[in-house]
């Protein structure tokens, strides 16, 4: 596998790692930026939570939700001003 740029920072090579969690061995790269903590596969980008991988889907899935959970609220607090 061809070395990837990160998907956050653009102009760096991602260094190649080996990942080892209870699912099993996992090759790939990771982010060089400290506190970036992105990695890549051949299944694509995902961060570590908790030591283990997350793909980008769950992640933006939580994101929508907690968005639409503010707006709701702040939609109710308005209507019951």
């Amino acid at each position: 596998m061809q070395q990837p740029s990160c998907d956050r920072h653009k102009n760096l090579q991602m260094i190649p790692f080996l990942l080892e969690y209870p699912g099993g061995t996992v090759s790939g790269h990771v982010c060089p930026v400290p506190g970036c903590g992105r990695h890549h596969t051949e299944d694509g980008y995902f961060d570590l939570e908790d030591g283990k991988p997350v793909r980008q889907e769950k992640t933006l899935r939580n994101k929508i939700t907690s968005a639409r959970d503010e707006i709701l609220k702040v939609i109710r607090a308005r209507a019951g001003a």
